[in-house]
This record gives structure tokens, C-alpha cells and sequence, in this order.
């Protein structure tokens, strides 16, 4: 009998699954990704940070602001899960990866987040967090420090499914006031499921852009998305 697989991602808190037909996976192949860039330092931030949670989620982009075939998911406060993921890691630290900055890092004066699933069980999840001018460097390089020491980890879903976990660098146009991006593969019975990401400083805002499909992700679209978010956040007109 053909075990049921599945490949369960926690990105950014929303466990994706990707199906399998009746037919055995395959072997899975070596991902061997570029290693991570130089960490990026952020600058010096001038205007005051932003304090109200529902001001800044009003500047995250929305569906009409999103590719075709991209539906808003609930709140993370209505659908219970925790913001640490679904799945326990290896280094533990590791589960920090991917979960909304404000998260990662205390101290944020206002933060929010939202989600999308797509087609294909792709996903695109944005978050942001506003910190104090003294506090961001400190956030915007401990997120930094965390992926270095987590290039390579591993978990278990919630059906005790081990998957591996490996994070590379990802070549991407400047934006913002400072910026660096990445990419994470998970895989697990011979299936896989990659994330494109970019964080991002803006003022005194964290930005968190990720973009998740079972195919490679297309670099154009992570670095579009980032864009129109940055422009949103810095309040010019149009996505």
C-alpha cells in the first residue's frame, strides 16, 4: 500500500500541504543553495516610528495589490496557531525562521501581518514591525544572525513527518533603506517546497515579504511585491 505524503511548511504560521498522487515519491534530489550574502547593516532612522498596529496593517498590501488567483486567509489571532509554527525544530531557535519579525525580535511598538494562499499551494505572507530608532539595528541584525546559524535544521510536522530545512542566499534589486534576501527549501519523502524572501528596512519599519510555492519561485515576483510594499509603507500612491 502507497503511504499518503504530504509536505506540511510552516510559513509564517500557515501549514501548507502538498499532495502526492498514488505513485511513490521520488528519491529526494540534493538542493544545494548559494550561501547567504554579507549581513546588511541597517540606517539610521530619522522619522518617528509608527505606534498603531491598525495604522500599519492598513499599509500592507492587499488582493487587488497581489498576482491573480490569491485569496486573503483569517487573521492569525482567529485561527489559534501559535506564531512560533507547527512544527518543533532542530536547533530549536530554528522555528523563528519565517515567523512575523515582530515575533523574533521584542520591543516592537506596533506590528501586523497577512496571508494569502494561492494556486498550487503557493502562499504570499507579509508582516512588518515598527521598532524604537535605538532598538532596530539590533532587530534588523539578530534576524540576520538567526538565519546564519540556522542554514541547515530540521522538524517534525504535526503527523511526526521529518523534514529538512536548508536556507541560502537569493539575489535581489535594492529597495528600501537597507535589504536582504534569502531562500528556504523544505523537504520531506522526496517532495519539496521553496520560500523567497526579503527583509526590509523602511524607517523605522521591519518588512518581512515571503513568497512560497512547490516550483521555484520566480525572483521578479518576490522583488515586485517587496517594492510595491516598500512604496505602500513610505505612503506613495498606487501598489
Amino acid at each position: 500500500m502507497t503511504r499518503a505524503c504530504a509536505l506540511p511548511f510552516a510559513v509564517a504560521s500557515v501549514a501548507l500541504v502538498v499532495g502526492c498522487g498514488s505513485a511513490e515519491p521520488a528519491e529526494p534530489k540534493a538542493h544545494e543553495l548559494p550561501p547567504l550574502g554579507p549581513a546588511v547593516a541597517a540606517v539610521p532612522v530619522t522619522a518617528a516610528p509608527e505606534t498603531d498596529s491598525a495604522r500599519l496593517g492598513a499599509r500592507l498590501l492587499g488582493d487587488a495589490d497581489l498576482p491573480s488567483g490569491f485569496t486573503a486567509l483569517p487573521p492569525r489571532a482567529a485561527t489559534g496557531t501559535a506564531s512560533t509554527g507547527t512544527s518543533a525544530t532542530n536547533p530549536a531557535e530554528c522555528a523563528k525562521v519565517l515567523t512575523p519579525l515582530g515575533a523574533q525580535y521584542s520591543g516592537a511598538l506596533a506590528q501586523a501581518s497577512t496571508q494569502y494562499a494561492g494556486p498550487n499551494f503557493s502562499s504570499i505572507d507579509i508582516d512588518a514591525a515598527s521598532y524604537p530608532a535605538d532598538s532596530l539595528p539590533a532587530a534588523f541584525s539578530a534576524v540576520q544572525e538567526t538565519l546564519r546559524r540556522c542554514t541547515r535544521y530540521s522538524g517534525d510536522d504535526a503527523t511526526d513527518i521529518a523534514v529538512d530545512y536548508r536556507i541560502g542566499g537569493l539575489a535581489q534589486p535594492p529597495v528600501g533603506d537597507a535589504a536582504g534576501a534569502f531562500q528556504v527549501r523544505a523537504t520531506s519523502e522526496g517532495l519539496a517546497l521553496g520560500s523567497s524572501v526579503a527583509i526590509v528596512q523602511v524607517g523605522s519599519t521591519l518588512l518581512q515579504v515571503a513568497v512560497t510555492a512547490p516550483e521555484t519561485v520566480d525572483p521578479a515576483v518576490l522583488s515586485a511585491l517587496t517594492a510595491a510594499q516598500v512604496r505602500r509603507l513610505r505612503g506613495s500612491a498606487g501598489p
